[in-house]
C-alpha cells in the first residue's frame, strides 16, 4: 500500500481554507524551517517546548499549532505569544512559543502555525526525541552542490563537477537507518553561482555542457530559485532533520560581480537564500548541548555570532559546543568564527576529507557530498560531567568515521533495509543491512500494520504506537541496533499490551 506524503489535507485546515478566514503565507513561518529545525525531547514538559518566531502584524492573535507526519496530525499548546523581534532581533515579528504533547511520536514533522492573518507551513521542521542526555550521534555533510538532476559520473555528480538531485535521492535510505539525531550541512547545498562566471549549469537551461555564456540577471535569479527547490524537492523523504548553513555557492561572496555586468549578486543570493532556506546564522540548544552555525558572508552576522557565542562560553549550563560553517580561514572568507575555546568544529568547502588541527580543539573538513555520498560520523556520549566525543577524545579515523553512502551509480546502498520504505513497513519483519564500520545503536524502522493492541518486538524497542488512516491502521515505531559490517533482522508481532516505563525509553520521571 502506498501512504501519501502530504500533511496539509487536514481536516480542520480544510475547513479554515475553505471558508476563506486566513491565507496561506508559509514565509510567514521564519523558524523553524526545513534547514533551521526546532528539535526537542519529551523526557520534561520543558525539553518539549520550542519558539516559532512568525512574520505577522501587531495585531495578530488566535494562535494555533499543530505537528504532522505522514500518517497523523498532533495538536500541540501554545504557551506564549509575544511580539517582539525575530532572526537575531533583525526584523519584528511573533515568537510563538509551542509546547508539544507527551503523546507524541518521537519522529520528524511538519509544523503548521496559524493566527487570525495567516497560515503558514514548514515540512520536516519539528524533530522529537525521546530524551536529550543520552548518547547520540551526527552525519557531517558538505558540498551537496546540486545543479542538476540526473547524473553523469557513476559517483552520483554531474560531469564530475557538480552534485545532483538523483544522489541526495540515495542518501535517503542510508541515513533515515541510520537515524542520527541531525545531519550537520555546513554549506553548499546548491552550486547556481556557477551562472556568475558562466560555467557548470548549462543543462539546466538547455544549453550544452561545454562552453561558457553571459547569463542575465533575470537568468541567474530564476536558476537560484529553480536549484533551491530542486535541494528541498530531493530531501523530501528525509525523516532527520537537517540542521544547515550557507556556503559561498548557496550566498556568494560579498563583492562578486554577476560576469558581463556591474551587477553585485551577494544581497541578491543572500535576500534569496533566506526566502528558500530562512535564518543563515543561528543556534539551538539540546539541553545542555550547544550548536552554532554560521555563515561565513556577512560582517553583520560575524558580529552576532561573537555575542552570541561569548554567551555561551560564560553558560555554565552548557557541557559541550559544536560550530558548524563552511570556511575555516580562506583568502575568499573574511568573516570566518574560529574562537579560542570550542569543543568540535566542522567545515566543508575543499572536498577533501582532512583534520584542519587538534588543538586547542579539533576541527574537521569532510569530503564533498556530491562524491558517493560522503558523510563523516561523530558519536556523542553521555558522562557524569557531561558529553564526550569518539571523535576529539584522540584525533578520528578517517577510514572507520568517513565513508560513502552509495556505490557507483547507487546501486547499492551502504545501509539498507529489504523493504521499499523501512518507515512504511507493511509485513512483520524487516532485515536491515549495514556495510559500513559503525554500529548504529539509534536506528529506525516503522512498521505501519492492521490496526491492533500494542505489539511485541524481536530485537527492538518499541517507542510508540499510534492509530491511522482512518484508525485502520497502527503505526509502530521501532529503535533498532544496526550492527557494523552485518545484518540485523527486527519482527513484531501480537501480543500483551506493553506499557514501557519512561527508563525503556532513556526518560527520566517528570510531576
Amino acid at each position: 500500500m502506498r501512504f501519501l506524503r502530504p500533511v496539509l489535507a487536514l481536516g480542520w485546515l480544510a475547513v479554515v481554507l475553505s471558508a476563506g478566514a486566513v491565507g496561506a503565507n508559509n514565509a510567514a513561518l521564519w523558524r523553524p524551517r526545513f534547514a533551521t529545525p526546532a528539535i526537542v525531547a519529551l523526557d520534561c514538559a520543558a525539553d518539549r517546548q520550542f519558539t516559532a518566531e512568525i512574520k505577522a502584524s501587531p495585531s495578530a492573535h488566535h494562535w494555533s499549532a499543530t505537528l504532522a507526519n505522514d500518517l497523523k496530525t498532533w495538536p500541540c499548546r501554545v504557551v506564549s505569544a509575544v511580539y517582539s523581534a525575530i532572526d537575531n532581533g533583525a526584523r519584528p515579528g511573533w515568537q510563538i512559543r509551542v509546547r508539544v504533547p507527551a503523546d507524541a511520536s518521537p519522529e520528524l514533522f511538519t509544523l503548521t502555525v496559524a493566527c487570525n492573518e495567516s497560515l503558514s507551513v514548514q515540512p520536516q521542521s519539528v524533530s522529537v526525541v525521546p530524551a536529550f542526555e543520552t548518547n547520540f550521534c551526527i552525519l557531517h555533510i558538505t558540498d551537496e552542490q546540486i545543479v542538476n538532476q540526473l547524473h553523469t559520473d557513476p559517483s552520483g555528480q554531474y560531469y564530475k563537477m557538480v552534485g545532483t538531485w538523483e544522489e541526495m535521492k540515495w542518501m535517503r535510505e542510508p541515513v533515515n537507518l541510520i537515524n542520527p539525531r541531525f545531519v550537520l550541512i555546513t554549506g553548499d547545498q546548491i552550486d547556481f553561482n556557477g551562472a556568475l562566471d558562466g560555467w557548470n549549469n548549462w543543462a539546466n537551461w538547455g544549453y550544452r555542457s561545454q562552453g561558457k555564456k553571459i547569463f542575465t540577471r533575470r537568468e541567474t535569479m530564476d536558476l537560484e530559485n529553480r536549484l533551491s527547490d530542486m535541494c528541498k524537492d530531493c530531501h523530501q523523504g528525509y525523516h532527520v532533520a537537517y540542521v544547515e548553513t550557507p556556503g559561498n555557492h548557496d550566498v556568494t561572496p560579498p563583492g562578486k560581480v554577476l560576469d558581463g555586468s556591474t551587477i553585485k549578486w551577494h544581497p541578491i543570493s543572500a535576500r534569496i537564500y533566506e526566502r528558500q532556506f530562512g535564518q543563515r546564522d543561528w543556534s539551538f540548544r539540546m539541553g545542555d548541548f550547544y550548536v552554532l552555525m554560521h555563515d561565513w558572508s556577512s560582517a553583520r552576522l560575524r558580529t552576532w555570532e561573537a555575542r552570541e557565542y561569548a554567551a555561551a562560553l560564560a553558560d555554565p549550563a552548557i557541557k559541550f559546543r559544536l560550530i558548524g560553517q563552511h570556511f575555516y580561514t580562506n583568502s575568499d572568507c573574511r568573516d570566518a568564527f574560529v574562537p579560542a575555546k570550542c569543543d568540535l568544529m566542522l567545515i566543508g568547502h575543499v572536498h577533501v576529507t582532512r583534520t584542519i588541527q587538534t588543538s586547542p580543539y579539533c576541527i574537521y573538513e569532510d569530503r564533498a557530498a556530491f562524491i558517493y555520498g560522503t558523510a563523516g560520523f561523530f558519536n556523542f556520549r553521555r558522562t557524569a560531567g557531561g558529553w564526550s566525543c569518539d571523535q576529539t577524545v584522540a584525533p578520528r579515523d578517517e577510514v572507520k568515521d568517513v565513508w560513502p553512502l552509495f556505490t557507483a551509480n547507487g546501486l547499492t546502498k551502504k545501509v539498507r533495509a529489504n523493504v521499499a520504505d523501512p518507515r512504511n513497513i507493511t509485513t512483520n519483519s524487516v532485515t536491515i543491512i549495514n556495510d559500513l564500520p559503525e554500529n548504529f545503536y539509534d536506528g529506525r524502522v516503522r512498521f505501519v500494520l492492521n490496526r491492533g493492541a500494542c505489539r511485541t518486538v524481536e530485537n527492538g524497542t518499541i517507542l510508540s504506537e499510534y492509530g491511522c488512516v482512518h484508525g485502520t491502521k497502527t503505526a509502530v515505531l521501532v529503535r533498532v541496533n544496526v550492527p557494523a559490517s552485518g545484518r540485523g533482522t527486527v519482527s513484531v508481532s501480537a501480543g500483551w499490551p506493553v506499557r514501557l516505563p519512561p527508563a525503556a525509553l532513556g526518560m527520566r520521571q517528570t510531576g
